[in-house]
Parts: C-alpha cells; structure tokens; sequence
C-alpha cells in the first residue's frame, strides 16, 4: 500500500463565517476554471513535485521491474522469432527450461533479479550492448558477491555457464532512451532482410552460372565450325534451311538473343551485394546509430521529398538487377518470347516487382517531426502517402501537444491535429500509432509495415520530456502514461487486411479498451489512520499534470475544503449539461510530503480532455469497440422482440379469454340442456306426493 495520508483541516466552529469562507472558496476555484485573471493570480499553483496520485508509487523507478531492457535476439532467417523480450523474462525463461524443479538451481533463481537490477544499471547509454559479454560481467559479479562455499561456487558457476548459452552470440541488450524505437526499427529489418539478402545472393551466382553455360556451348559451336577442313568449300546461306532443320542444341544462337544474355549477365556480374539495408533521411546525431555499417544517413532538410528522391534512385538500380535475373531465368528455360518480353522488359520499374523482390531494395525511413508534417511540410507528406511508394515515414509525437498549433498560442487552444487521422485518411496506408514503451506493439507495427510494401506512417511517443531538467519520472513510465490517458492511444491499420475497418483496424494494445479511461484503485491511509481505497479513471488531465509547462492550469484547493460542487474530472465529463455550470473538475495528486491533495483544472484543459476523449471514441468506433450503428441495431432488435414478446402475450391473452367464454358458453348450453331434458321427460308425481290428487270434472247434477 503506498502511504500517502488524506489531509483534514483543523476543527473549527461551525457557524455562518466558516459557511461564507466554503462559498468564496468554491466561488473562487470556479473563476479560476472558467478563467479569469484575478482568480487566476489569487489561487496557487502545485509544486513542481506534484504527480497524479495513481503514479505516485513509480517515483523511484530504480526499484520498480518493468520491459526494459530488452534482449534482441540475432537475426535468424525465420519469422518465427521473437525479436525481443524483457531481459528478466528471457533469463527466466531460459533458466526455468534449465531448471524445471522447485529446488533446481535455487540460488541463481533467487538472484535472478539482482542479475537483471545489475544489466539495467550497466546500460547508462541507451545504445545496443554485446549481451554475452554483459551477462558475463553479471555472472562474475554475481559470483563475488554471494562468496559461497567451494561446493556451492562450483554449482553456481555451472549453472550460470548453462545460463549463458542462453544468451545467444551476437545478441544485444537494449535500454530504454530516446532512440529505442529506431534501434527496434533497425532489427526488425536485419530480422527481415539479412537472410533474404543472403538468398538472393546465392540465386543471382545461380543465374550468373546458368548465362555463362549458355555463352560457353555457344562459343563451342563456333569453333566447332571454325575448325572445320571443308567448312571453305560450304555455302552456309544455303545450308541454312537444312541448319534450321538440325538438333536444337547445334543451331546457332540469334545475334539479338546472344545480347540480351551478355546483357543480363554482366548486370548480375555488376552487383554489388551492399551490406546497407535502411537509409534514414532527415536529421540523426546518434552515434551508436550512424557507424552501424547496415544503415547510412542521408541527412535533409525536407525529408519526404528528398526518401522520395532516394528511393526512386535505388529502385532504378534493383529494376536493373531483377529485370536481369528474370531474363536469366527466362533464357535458361527457353522461355524468353521476344514480342511478349521485349517490351514488358523495356517499361520495367519498380512498379512491376513482385512482392519477393519488392522485399529486397533497401529500405527508405524518413526522420520527420510532427510540427513540420503538420505545418510547411503538409503537402510534401501528405504526397508521399498518397504515391504507393513503399516508404516509411516516422515521427515522434508529443502526446500532450498539438503539432499544428500557430506560434503564440498554447497546445489546447485549437482542436488537436491528429495525424493518425491524417493517415487513415489515405487509405491505403499502413498507420501505426504507437508507444517506445511498449516494444511488442511497436514492433508489430514495424514488421506490418515492412511486409506490406506499401507506404507507411509511424507515429511514435517515447515520454521524454526535453524541456525539463530532471524529469518526475523515468520516461518509459510517462511514455505509459500517454497510452493509459488516451492521450497517445495504440493505433495499427493495415489495409492488406481487407476492406472493411474491423479486418484493418487493431485496437487490442490499448488498456481498459471499452471503456472511456481506465480505472485503478488508489489505496491510502486517511487522516484517522484507516486504510481506504478509491476507484480513479486515470484521464488526460492527470497525464497533463505530469508536464511542469502545463501546471498553470492546475490550481491547489485548500486543505480539507470540500464542496458537493467538487467532482472529478471524469465525472465533470460525464455530468449532465444542466449541472456542468455548478461544477468544478479537480484530478487527485500527491506531491513529495505524500499527502492527497484535490487540483482544480482550468476548463482549458477540460476542453482538451474532452477533445481527447472524443477522438477516443472515435477511435473505439473504428475498431468496432462501441459501435453506435451496431448499438442503435441492438437497441432497435431489442424493442422488436420485446415488443412482438408483448403482442404475442396479448394474443395469448385474448385467446385464453375467448377460450374461456367458449367454455362457460359451451357449459351453460349443456346445462340448459340437461333441465331442458328433464322438465319434458321427467314423472312429476312423485313430486306432488299424497296431497297433489289430479282435478276431475264435477258430476252433472239431475234436475
């Protein structure tokens, strides 16, 4: 649980000043919210030490495991792979397959993570590092450290030699800096390219091999003929109809097809196998970076125009090289058509590559920022992604920024330009809007853009803060923060996929996907000392906090106040419009004395949550995560079946009644029927018993 204290005020009397005092303070947090400069200059800022209380516990993140550094694995020329893993996770894996047993290799499990605490403080430059030497160096450090027993030394030493093996040759360890994401951009493509290089250097050799063959029983023929004795005694022009007529392999070969294949083989012969696999255009000073033999920098100004410019010019020299093993492949089957290939082989571009060798030009990464490609930039960008090109422009985005806002004005003062959107927009476009913090969905938008041959857009937010100092908190949790605040949410279309949005669009690297903002529990200890836990929705305004440059919109509500006009800002968001006038959004925050503290925010700032927000939700429509259509048909559906549930139970109502009445009507009629029968059949004397004689006609009297 992490100590943090609620604050309460001194008790005071309860009377009409203490009531004025809640009222001109609430009153003065409102203006500050709506603006106004005085309530503005009267109202405190936070400290600088402040943090959104849901990250209060990551302070000290020397302490605190999580996915960096990564273990890249060496390029192995299968897609099977997997190109990187926690370091942690990787010598866990391995030693558990070491060690399956509880008690198998109980002290190094145990110290485990001091071998990992020992690779993260080793890695003060973020650059690629030889992991073998590295665990190494752990290994032997390690061993100093516990100074066992002879018997136990030597038990330890043979595992951790076991261990090592699992750290392959030509393995690196990687932490967590400002090029992280282009050191994985770099190996995604060592992954891809290295071993279909290697292959297709052993299949232009092939070709080379099969077009001299071809060449060398060709120049055979023709001393076959020069050193024949009566060969000057014989017209060959009128032998030729009966050479026409001879076995295939002794005819002559055509003066234009002999050409072709001379032409061909000296393009292969010509080639030079470069070990250059991705050029970076645009501005790069990372050393680790620009003395790798496998990339060059090509730097400029304007990037988009100048990858255009670069891949055009490599993709010219592949079509030479590709249109020369098709011929070769071609010629060596005896397939070669001249009024079919002659002209397909004239006009061929890299727009007539198949996939396979669209896979094997060098790759194009233009280096943009995200203020140029929304700004002056726009055209040169936005025609880039619109011209089939397959290459992969990459920028960095400040999650709490808005990279289209003019000179002068703040990042909420507009809506927010969203180049996600921006991309989508072109359809055809593999877009990847992802986090440096999260290796595996950065990855998987590299290999989908690299497989695609298409052109693609990676917007990439790594939570380095340049303009502060000492930052609060290590980028990678602040990278984290603007995935968890929809401020940077994960993003990966890939049109390959199909035409419809839910085949395109993944959405699952996002957390707490369905809802509007994740919600966490906060545990503390109130002022009484109890322990008490809170759910918090964890929004844009609490990711904001985390930028010294925004806390002027952040004002500190005295200590203990409360007010029924006080609500969060998820519940500011989410109150109807009737109220919204009354309320005050605030966000829940600690500072460095661990006590909670209330922060009111600047409508501003509730502007932009609820900017954020709504692009979020249009995001989850994308994805198909709340659909209103499919929602509004569900709803519709429902009140069709309960509806037709309701018509169906009043028929069955009506029926039943009618049956009823059929039943009492049908009984009566048989009753009536029944005193019918036994009134006209029935022997009434008995009824009238002794007393009831029958009446006779009186005797006539005699005159």
């Amino acid at each position: 649980m992490n100590s943090v204290t609620e604050k309460k005020h001194d008790q005071v009397d309860q009377g009409e000043a203490e009531a004025d005092d809640g009222v001109s303070a609430i009153n003065l947090l409102r203006r500050f919210h709506y603006g106004e400069p005085k309530a503005t200059a009267t109202t405190t800022k936070p400290p600088g030490s402040v943090l959104p209380a849901l990250l209060n516990p990551y302070r000290d993140s020397s302490a605190i495991r999580y996915q960096y550094p990564l273990y890249l694995a060496p390029p192995s020329g299968t897609e099977e792979t997997v190109l990187a893993k926690p370091a942690g996770e990787q010598l866990l894996d391995a030693l558990n397959e070491l060690a399956p047993g509880d008690d198998d290799a109980r002290i190094l499990k145990d110290n485990l993570p001091w071998i990992e605490r020992f690779i993260r403080q080793k890695l003060n430059d973020p650059d690629p590092v030889d992991a073998p030497a590295v665990f190494a160096e752990a290994a032997a450090r390690l061993q100093e450290q516990l100074d066992l027993e002879q018997g136990s030394a030597e038990k330890l030493a043979a595992e951790l030699t076991r261990l090592e093996n699992a750290v392959a040759p030509g393995g690196k360890f990687l932490g967590y800096g400002p090029h992280s994401s282009l050191h994985l951009m770099v190996h995604a493509i060592r992954h891809r390219n290295e071993h279909l290089r290697a292959a297709f250097r052993q299949q232009v050799d092939k070709h080379i091999h099969c077009l001299r063959s071809l060449l060398e029983v060709e120049k055979s023929k023709a001393a076959d003929t020069k050193d024949d004795v009566a060969s000057g005694y014989l017209d060959t022009g009128a032998l030729t109809g009966m050479l026409e007529q001879r076995a295939h392999g002794s005819v002559h070969m055509p003066q234009a097809r002999r050409e072709r294949i001379e032409r061909a083989l000296q393009d292969l012969q010509s080639w030079q196998d470069d070990p250059v696999l991705v050029r970076f255009v645009g501005k790069l000073d990372d050393p680790s970076l620009i003395d790798l033999p496998l990339l060059t920098i090509v730097d400029s100004d304007k990037p988009c125009e100048t990858a255009t410019e670069v891949f055009s010019k490599d993709a010219a020299e592949f079509a030479r090289l590709f249109a020369a093993a098709r011929i070769a492949t071609l010629e060596t089957d005896d397939n070669y058509d001249p009024a079919i290939h002659d002209s397909w082989f004239a006009s061929f571009d890299w727009q007539a590559f198949s996939d396979e060798e669209m896979q094997l030009v060098t790759r194009v990464v233009a280096l943009v920022s995200a203020d140029y490609i929304a700004g002056e930039g726009l055209p040169s960008f936005s025609h880039l992604l619109g011209s089939r090109l397959p290459v992969h422009v990459l920028t960095w985005v400040r999650a709490y920024d808005n990279p289209a806002v003019r000179p002068g004005d703040g990042p909420f003062d507009a809506y927010r330009f969203e180049l996600a959107s921006f991309g989508v927009g072109h359809r055809q476009v593999v877009v990847a809007q992802s986090s440096a913090a999260r290796h595996e969905d950065l990855l998987s938008g590299f290999l989908c853009a690299l497989d695609s041959n298409r052109t693609s857009l990676h917007l990439i937010n790594r939570g380095t803060q340049t303009k502060t100092e000492k930052p609060l908190l290590d980028a990678w949790f602040v990278a984290s923060a603007a995935l968890e605040s929809r401020a940077h949410p994960f993003l990966l279309i890939n049109p390959d996929r199909g035409d419809h949005a839910a085949q395109r669009v993944s959405f699952g690297g996002n957390p707490q996907a369905e809802n509007d903002w994740p919600v966490e529990t906060l545990k503390y200890r109130s002022a009484d000392g109890e322990t008490t836990e809170m759910d918090l929705a964890f929004t844009f305004a609490d990711y904001a906090l985390l930028m010294p440059a925004l806390h002027e919109h952040f004002r500190v509500v005295p200590s203990g106040f409360e007010s029924p006009d006080l609500v969060t800002v998820a519940d500011y968001l989410e109150a109807d419009e009737e109220l919204v006038d009354r309320l005050v959004p605030f966000v829940w925050a600690i500072g460095e004395d661990d006590m909670l503290a209330k922060l009111v925010v600047s409508r501003t700032l509730v502007f932009a949550c609820r900017d954020r927000l709504n692009y979020w939700h249009t995001l989850q429509e994308l994805a198909g995560v709340k659909n209103f259509y499919v929602e509004e048909a569900i709803d519709r559906i429902i009140e069709e079946q309960q509806a037709k549930i309701e018509a169906e139970r009043e028929q069955l109502k009506k029926e039943h009644e009618e049956e009823l009445e059929n039943v009492r009507s049908e009984a009566a009629g048989d009753a009536m029927g029944q005193l019918v029968d036994v009134l006209m059949g029935a022997d009434l004397s008995s009824v009238m018993g002794g007393a009831g004689q029958l009446a006779t006609m009186p005797a006539s009297e005699p005159v």
